[in-house]
Protein backbone atom coordinates (compact mmCIF):
# COMPACT_ATOMS: atom_id res chain seq x y z
CA UNK A 1 0.00 0.00 0.00
CA UNK A 2 1.33 3.46 -0.87
CA UNK A 3 1.31 6.43 1.46
CA UNK A 4 -1.23 9.15 0.56
CA UNK A 5 1.26 11.80 1.64
CA UNK A 6 4.47 10.78 -0.11
CA UNK A 7 2.96 8.55 -2.80
CA UNK A 8 5.16 5.99 -4.49
CA UNK A 9 8.11 6.79 -2.24
CA UNK A 10 6.62 5.43 0.96
CA UNK A 11 5.18 2.06 1.78
CA UNK A 12 2.54 1.70 4.48
CA UNK A 13 3.19 -1.13 6.89
CA UNK A 14 1.01 -2.67 9.57
CA UNK A 15 2.85 -2.60 12.89
CA UNK A 16 2.19 -3.14 16.57
CA UNK A 17 3.38 -0.99 19.43
CA UNK A 18 5.31 -3.60 21.43
CA UNK A 19 4.51 -2.38 24.95
CA UNK A 20 0.82 -1.67 24.41
CA UNK A 21 -0.16 -4.11 21.67
CA UNK A 22 -1.86 -1.31 19.71
CA UNK A 23 -2.11 -1.95 15.97
CA UNK A 24 -1.00 0.99 13.82
CA UNK A 25 -0.04 1.75 10.23
CA UNK A 26 3.24 3.55 9.54
CA UNK A 27 4.90 5.00 6.46
CA UNK A 28 8.49 3.94 5.88
CA UNK A 29 9.35 7.19 4.11
CA UNK A 30 7.67 10.15 5.81
CA UNK A 31 7.33 8.61 9.31
CA UNK A 32 3.61 9.25 9.59
CA UNK A 33 1.52 6.95 11.74
CA UNK A 34 -2.18 6.12 11.72
CA UNK A 35 -3.33 4.98 15.17
CA UNK A 36 -6.65 3.57 13.94
CA UNK A 37 -5.86 1.26 11.00
CA UNK A 38 -9.52 0.33 10.56
CA UNK A 39 -10.30 3.92 9.46
CA UNK A 40 -9.47 5.47 6.10
CA UNK A 41 -5.82 6.33 5.65
CA UNK A 42 -6.29 10.09 5.50
CA UNK A 43 -3.34 12.50 5.93
CA UNK A 44 -5.53 14.59 8.26
CA UNK A 45 -5.67 11.64 10.71
CA UNK A 46 -1.94 10.96 10.73
CA UNK A 47 0.61 11.82 13.38
CA UNK A 48 4.37 11.60 13.52
CA UNK A 49 5.75 8.25 14.75
CA UNK A 50 8.11 9.81 17.30
CA UNK A 51 5.49 12.23 18.62
CA UNK A 52 2.90 9.44 18.92
CA UNK A 53 5.30 7.24 20.87
CA UNK A 54 6.46 10.09 23.13
CA UNK A 55 2.86 11.02 23.93
CA UNK A 56 2.25 7.38 24.90
CA UNK A 57 5.16 7.60 27.36
CA UNK A 58 7.45 5.46 25.21
CA UNK A 59 10.85 6.09 23.72
CA UNK A 60 10.40 8.00 20.43
CA UNK A 61 12.15 5.24 18.48
CA UNK A 62 11.02 2.90 15.70
CA UNK A 63 12.33 0.02 17.83
CA UNK A 64 9.15 0.40 19.90
CA UNK A 65 7.20 -0.95 16.92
Amino acid sequence: MQCPTCGEYGDLLHATVKKTGQAVIVCTECDLLWAHPQQDIDPARASDVELFLAQAGLEPDWQEL
